[in-house]
């Protein structure tokens, strides 16, 4: 290790199984997301813990206990990449299995009162270098197609890799059956060895991080990344879990070759459904039946086109107008997450401002479209086509009764209609086929006769 890379108070090596407090300077690799928790007491209190590195071979854990509001308030002000000073208690560990692993087998703990860290202002520059050099060799990283192949054997097994962001998904929200709302992030990496897998984030504390990120140009080494089988993706998927570390842009040949590979890799479509975003229906033409969808899809006439477009002549078998599934989403229009009347989300500028909210609502309707080759499931109606089809906004439905729901389902439910979709393939980070209507509008019985396929 070169001293221009070695700054300390107290370095790491030179830990002890008599040191009982240290002072050290190091830059944080890594920050598990803070958990509160209701004390013996009554009181909330929390946990976080961060992982620092002062050299290019040395790194260990910190662990921080305390009351809620110190918790999260010292959680919100460090992140990655700071250099930092830490004043903390040791003791001997053997590892856990809920924080990353580190070459001390010591760990430091800070409680509220007892400890400190803060932002160091010395030798900043000399420990961000750091961020730039592998903590392990990176001929230990596997290929995507290594851990693609294990299909479903892979259960929990840790590994390391060295990929590139393909694409990012935005934030989304995902709620349990106990009615909780958990924030997730996707987003698709690649190597030369396999086009995209699936890398998922749970909570909010890498949405910064990610967003920094930048398709087919930030290079990724993951440290005991977890990779299990999907049932519901039917594929290998990664996850990160509190025994992951991962470094960005790390300076090692291997970064330089991949990215001169994706430059020749296209870029992902968006996973953006929003009418916006798909192609106009004036634009599509090319009339199929159910049958010739499923076949362009995944049979004798499917390609490597990951989208295409089509009319098809159909009837409406399914539409869940007055059902148990609900046709409306509403969301805050200033934070966009889902609630029902008032916000619920703390940051949001509507609570911390007191502002008027004034919630949006969008259809989220499906159907299932038949004809005499097949039907096709679960089809996303977007919002342009559910206000023309519906012939009124999201709005004006949620004032409807029940019994004034059934019949407007009734004067659509079993029509011939012409549908004009779009229909995105799967893949191995896209599970299912997504059809979304772009226009559904009815028809009579000549022109069905006059364009509808035999096939």
């Amino acid at each position: 290790m070169t001293s221009s890379l070695r700054c300390w108070i107290k370095n790491l090596e030179l830990l002890r199984d008599d040191t009982k407090n240290i002072t050290i300077i190091g830059v944080i690799m890594g920050k598990s997301e803070a958990k509160i928790f209701s004390g013996g007491d009554g009181d909330e209190r929390g946990v976080f813990s961060i992982t620092l590195r002062d050299s290019e071979r040395d790194t260990i854990n910190c662990v921080f206990w305390g009351s809620k509001d110190f918790i999260v308030s010292t959680s919100e002000r460090y992140k990655y990449g700071d250099v930092v000073s830490v004043d903390a208690k040791v003791s001997r560990t053997d590892g856990s299995m809920y924080q990353p692993k580190t070459t001390a087998n010591f760990l430091l703990t800070i409680n509220e009162g007892s400890g400190q860290i803060a932002n160091s202002l010395s030798s900043t520059e000399s420990f961000k270098n750091l961020l730039n050099l592998p903590l392990r060799s990176p001929d230990l990283s596997l290929r995507l197609i290594d851990i693609d192949s294990r299909g479903e054997v892979a259960s929990g097994d840790l590994v390391d890799l060295f990929v590139i962001v393909r694409m990012i998904r935005p934030l989304r929200e995902v709620r349990t059956r106990r009615g909780e709302t958990l924030h997730c992030r996707d987003i698709v990496v690649m190597d030369r060895s396999f086009p995209g897998m699936l890398l998922t984030f749970w909570g909010k504390a890498f949405n910064e991080r990610i967003d920094s990120w930048k398709p087919l140009d930030t290079c990724l080494t993951l440290y005991d990344i977890k990779s299990n089988y999907s049932s519901f993706h039917h594929a290998v998927t990664l996850t990160y879990c509190s025994r992951t570390l991962i470094a960005e842009n790390v300076d090692i040949p291997e970064a330089v070759d991949l990215k001169a590979y994706a430059v020749t890799v296209p870029p992902l479509n968006k996973f953006a459904f929003d009418s916006k975003e798909l192609p106009k229906a004036d634009e599509i033409h090319c009339v199929m039946t159910v049958q010739q969808v499923f076949d362009r899809t995944c049979g004798s006439l499917a390609t490597n086109e990951e989208q295409f477009t089509a009319v098809i002549y159909a009837v409406i078998s399914k539409f869940d107008l007055d059902g148990c599934s609900s046709a409306v989403t509403e969301r805050c229009s200033s934070c966009k997450n889902m609630c029902k009347g008032e916000c619920q989300n703390v940051d949001c500028i509507t609570l911390q401002f007191q502002t008027s909210q004034q919630n949006s609502f969008t259809f989220s309707i499906v159907m299932d479209l038949s004809d005499h080759s097949g039907t096709l499931v679960n089809c996303h109606v977007t919002q342009d086509a559910a206000e023309k089809l519906l012939n009124m906004s999201a709005k004006d439905f949620i004032n409807l009764t029940i019994d004034e729901r059934t019949e407007l389902k009734w004067k659509t439910l079993l029509e011939r209609c012409a549908v004009k979709i779009v229909v995105r393939k799967t893949t191995s980070y896209r599970p299912r086929i997504w059809i979304g209507i772009v226009e559904c509008l009815s028809v009579d019985s000549a022109d069905v006769a006059d364009k509808i396929k035999m096939y």
